[in-house]
């Protein structure tokens, strides 16, 4: 993991944790242009991306951002924010009780604590378009310019060149390990799930909200794919978290 911090540490922190094929840093260029609050932001390029190492596992890259957080005396977070695989790490500080964190806003995620066939599926779909790629490069996948539209694509396109097999194991098994529990009341008033209607990973969240989280904010958004409606309308989008932070 590497950490980059953007903005006043006077200011309310927020963690964004972004998915797979995005630097924290360019998750930070995405959503800060549309940001109308003044933040302190940490946006962790996880590994496999932007100026991190391998990828290893959930917990070497959450034992990075708790020491980093530790470090710098930030045990108040207004806001935890993930995305798909950013959510593997999210969920960690969201529950950790040496943090204070007072929202969390997951997108794109599979609640779920032994998905198997979601990690098979992943990893072996993951395997066989970066054989693709190597075999014909491009500036952008075809497949994602069609669920994420060119300039999306593109900048995927770019980290999934540079992660390695390894890195694709290690990440689809986080995707689909959580340690689920029930969450209390004050818990899930703090909690936003928001899912593309066309994402595979709400077919196993439907089955655990209920169970681990009823009360907790839920938005589907319709026609959109996996973390779909970020990529497409990141001004409405944070204008949405931002309203989610204000009111609750």
């Amino acid at each position: 993991m590497f950490i980059n911090e953007y903005g006043s540490r006077e200011n309310p922190t927020v963690i964004l944790l972004a998915p797979m094929m995005i630097s924290g840093n360019d998750l930070y260029h995405l959503m800060a242009p549309h940001m109308k609050g003044n933040y302190h932001i940490v946006a962790p390029d996880q590994g496999g991306h932007g100026k991190a190492g391998q990828y290893h596992s959930t917990e070497e890259e959450y034992a990075q951002l708790r020491a980093f957080l530790r470090e710098i005396d930030c045990f108040n977070i207004e806001l935890v924010y993930g995305a798909s695989l950013g959510v593997a790490v999210a969920y960690r500080l969201f529950l950790d009780s040496a943090f204070t964190v007072h929202h969390a806003w997951f997108d794109g995620v599979a609640l779920a604590e032994n998905a198997r066939f979601a990690e098979w599926f992943m990893k072996k779909l993951f395997h066989s378009r970066k054989k693709k790629l190597a075999k014909a490069p491009a500036n952008a996948s075809p497949s994602l310019v069609r669920m994420y539209g060119y300039d999306f694509a593109r900048m995927m396109t770019k980290y999934f060149e540079r992660i390695t097999i390894q890195d694709i194991d290690a990440i689809c098994f986080a995707c689909c390990h959580y340690d689920l529990r029930k969450l209390t009341e004050e818990e899930q008033k703090k909690l936003h799930l928001d899912f593309g209607e066309k994402d595979f990973d709400l077919r196993y969240s439907r089955k655990t909200i209920p169970i681990h989280m009823p009360n907790a904010e839920v938005v589907i958004r319709q026609g959109y794919a996996h973390c779909g409606y970020m990529a497409a309308e990141p001004k409405q989008y944070v204008k949405e978290i931002e309203a989610f932070i204000t009111r609750s």
